[in-house]
């Protein structure tokens, strides 16, 4: 099956279906596994990324798919993508953090200038056989050490540029964080549901205008029951949804 011309076909078929040059290399990764066990069908264990889709975001499941090593067999378990959206949250939650808004995808595979020193070591790491368990470790430490700075200088405007720089570049690296904050902490939740969250969060407002506190918590616990929690700032509030 991976004979010529297979993946010369794949790649004719992506570039006329989507208009666009999707990859720049194209690999083969080893087989697929569910729970230790090879994918088959006679198993009935196989694993369809529109099923996964139906729980999951489209980038928590890339970034899921992007940690295994191309050259080795991948596991695939419902933990562990449990695992890696919660690696995700932590990117979209730096970029929040620094109000920083939807990033283009529209230039991922143009030239990119990498400036920070970050992204400059991330695709050093890449360029060694694409050794993604290291980059994406490098990235864990990146966020965790840009949080820990913000936390000691709030008000260093400096500091968040070039935070939210390495991030934009490390979003066109990686394929991932492409996504506005705000609908990101928001996915899964339909029109009707929104809707009535939205009717509740301006009840609670009207409740705490009124110093009619107990309502005002009793909302809270209501949204809090549907997995939605809520965030007072100085600009209103704001929800989110809780998937774990």
């Amino acid at each position: 099956d991976l004979l010529f011309p297979h993946h010369e076909n794949e790649a004719a078929q992506c570039r006329c279906g989507c208009k666009r040059k999707l990859a720049n290399i194209w690999l083969h990764n080893g087989f697929v596994k569910i729970d230790g066990e090879k994918m088959s069908k006679s198993l009935n264990n196989s694993f369809f990324i529109k099923d996964a889709l139906k729980e999951f975001m489209g980038e928590a499941l890339r970034f899921y798919l992007l940690s295994s090593h191309y050259r080795s067999h991948f596991n695939y378990s419902l933990s562990d993508l449990e695992n890696a959206k919660k690696r995700l949250d932590k990117f979209y939650r730096l970029k929040k953090r620094l109000d920083l808004g939807e990033i283009s995808d529209f230039d991922v595979l143009n030239d990119i200038e990498i400036k920070s020193e970050i992204a400059k070591q991330i695709l050093e790491i890449l360029n060694d056989d694409l050794n993604i368990s290291k980059a994406l470790a490098l990235l864990d430490d990146f966020i965790s050490n840009a949080n820990l700075e913000l936390d000691k200088e709030s008000k260093n405007k400096i500091l968040k540029q070039n935070i939210k720089k390495a991030l934009s570049e490390l979003a066109k690296i990686f394929g991932f964080g492409f996504m506005d904050t705000t609908l990101y902490f928001q996915w899964g939740v339909g029109k009707e549901e929104r809707e009535e969250i939205e009717k509740l969060i301006l009840e609670r407002t009207e409740a705490k205008k009124n110093k009619d506190f107990n309502t005002a918590d009793a909302i809270r616990e209501q949204l809090s029951n549907k997995k939605i929690t809520l965030l007072d700032t100085p600009n209103g509030t704001i929800w989110e949804k809780i998937n774990a």
